[in-house]
């Protein structure tokens, strides 16, 4: 009975997981969009972020994406 749930809790854990994945691409790819659109600079800006705030990018480009994914 144990592994049962434990499988049932690893597919759950999966599919939150590439839920959260599919976010993350969805919202990169919008705030990338978005900071090539004030040129060089923006686009600088933008990895120079993903190195330095590696953290805090990662939760924005997922809360980006949930919002442009919902907003479709």
């Amino acid at each position: 009975m144990e592994t049962v749930l434990l499988v049932l809790l690893a597919l759950l854990v999966l599919a939150i997981a590439i839920v959260l994945f599919k976010y993350l691409v969805v919202g990169a790819g919008s705030l990338f969009r978005w900071a090539s659109e004030q040129g060089f600079i923006g686009a600088a800006v933008y990895f120079a972020c993903w190195i330095f705030l590696f953290p805090f990018m990662l939760a924005a480009c997922v809360i980006v994406g949930a919002m442009v994914s919902r907003s479709d």
